[in-house]
């Protein structure tokens, strides 16, 4: 099963809108990063203005059904604790620089990457994964390098073998059967309602798909 690091970030400056909300900080069910990515937040917070931070399984499929971008659940840096979103003029101002590539040298020195590194305020600009403090990103950053984060603290744990599967399956009360790895009839049936729940390709195979959103989804 999926165990990811999570610590709780006490209230920070932040907005939050969407469909008329508008909060002076990020909900409670907003302010969650990985342990270290936590750690490192906790020293640029005094003038980081953060617009989304952690997603869960649902508000991710939440926003890839309304086209918002997002990636689907278990796919996203924001939903293993790794990624945070910046107001860039207000975090700007409170730093005190005048530049976005001020405020993204500021951010490498804290382990954070833009998503971007062109320092242009355009498509992702103010999207920021944590790599870790002292990582090197020669040039762009690209798709590939976040994955690669991602599976070097979850590669296994986001590729369940069968047994594994029926257990996740069965801890959301969709499979009742026997946890013996054998994908049979009934264990297929589980995994069509599992992809029909999360707009998954509804076949009944478990591929590697269905597998790293069960994992991230059933997650401890």
């Amino acid at each position: 099963m999926l165990h990811l690091d999570l610590v709780a970030v006490p209230p920070c400056k932040g907005i939050y809108a969407v469909k008329g909300l508008d909060f002076k900080s990020l909900p409670a069910r907003m302010r969650f990063l990985a342990s270290d990515a936590a750690a490192s937040f906790a020293e640029i917070e005094p003038w980081a203005v953060v617009s989304d931070m952690w997603r869960s399984p649902e508000s991710s499929l939440q926003a890839v059904r309304e086209g918002r971008g997002a990636q689907p659940p278990g796919w996203s840096a924001h939903g293993i604790g790794l990624a945070i979103d910046l107001d860039i003029a207000a975090s700007k101002a409170l730093l005190g620089v005048a530049t976005k590539a001020a405020l993204d040298a500021t951010m490498e020195r804290h382990g954070w990457f833009c998503h971007r590194r062109d320092h242009v305020l355009g498509f992702e600009a103010w999207h920021y994964n944590f790599l870790g403090v002292g990582a090197k990103v020669a040039g762009a950053l690209t798709s590939d390098e976040v994955e690669a984060a991602i599976l070097a603290r979850h590669g296994a744990e986001l590729a369940p073998d069968d047994a594994e599967c029926q257990r996740l399956l069965a801890k959301l009360g969709m499979y009742g059967g026997e946890i013996d790895g054998d994908i049979g009839p009934r264990s297929r049936e589980a995994a069509r309602a599992f992809e029909r729940a999360w707009g998954l390709n509804v076949d009944g195979v478990l591929d590697a798909r269905t597998r790293r959103t069960l994992a991230f989804v059933a997650r401890a």
